[in-house]
């Protein structure tokens, strides 16, 4: 039996987040812009050898379906998540109020195609505020329901391109544990990145939406990051009244006043 690589040591090799690829951002190019990426990443790189991380804690909500999943136990042996078990009215995971995960095991993804739960959950997810991402776990089983391979890779095709909902596979619950890691390095990176307002324009759409906001009055990425989770879409803010702006951290009396100003 393979021995698995126990949480502790899963949590204690961060050199891997240096490593990884960018799940959210838009591939690199050949700018300038691209080329100032790839410095910045290995000036990082060379500045945090040989010198301990220091530990952020990142909230992660856990639906009480998850109650069984060994995945929980791993989450809650990892330092850098604190842990809050409560009901979501979508997905089974939900990391820094910003990304919703939906997990799966293959023989859950099976019988939810069958029953035609799968799409009515990603219909669910989609429409969602939040990053959705749909979680993949494995191992795969020795027996799987009576299904043509081509159906669920049909599914997950659909899902990744129709629904644009990524699909990430993990081969066991620590490969899940190591692919949360990751989203929430990602997360904090994306949300506290300006992006930049001339030159050349983002073309994801999550990007483009963050671009506009941070034109606001007195606006700015992290602002503009938190209007969006609050309102989950660009019209809903600027349609939105001083109270319901005056609700969003950072927004007083006097920038929501501002920015209804600048919407009349």
């Amino acid at each position: 039996m393979r021995r698995h690589a126990s949480a502790e040591a899963i949590c204690n090799s961060r050199w891997l987040f240096h490593l990884t690829v960018d799940l959210w951002h838009s591939p690199p190019d050949l700018s300038d812009d691209g080329v100032d990426g790839v410095e910045v990443v290995e000036n990082r790189r060379a500045t945090t050898v040989g010198q301990r991380h220091h530990v952020v804690r990142h909230e992660l909500r856990i639906d009480p379906s998850e109650g069984h999943a060994a995945l929980i136990d791993l989450v809650r042996q990892c330092d850098e998540f604190d842990v809050r078990m409560e009901h979501l009215t979508v997905g089974d995971y939900c990391l820094d109020r910003g990304i919703v995960v939906e997990r799966k095991t293959y023989a859950d993804f099976a019988i939810s195609l069958a029953d035609g739960r799968l799409f009515s959950q990603a219909a669910t997810l989609a429409r969602c505020p939040h990053r959705p991402v749909i979680l993949l776990e494995g191992p795969r089983p020795p027996r799987m329901p009576d299904f043509h391979p081509h159906a669920l890779k049909g599914a997950m095709v659909s899902l990744a391109v129709m629904w644009r909902l990524p699909v990430l596979c993990a081969r066991d619950p620590e490969d899940s544990l190591r692919i949360l890691r990751f989203l929430a390095h990602q997360l904090g990176t994306s949300a506290h990145g300006p992006l930049k307002r001339y030159d050349r324009k983002p073309k994801r759409l999550a990007s483009r939406k963050l671009y506009m906001l941070q034109g606001l009055p007195g606006g700015g990425p992290a602002l503009a990051h938190r209007l969006l989770l609050e309102f989950g879409s660009v019209e809903r803010v600027v349609t939105a009244e001083e109270e319901e702006l005056m609700r969003v951290p950072g927004v007083g009396r006097a920038k929501a006043a501002r920015i209804r100003e600048l919407m009349s």
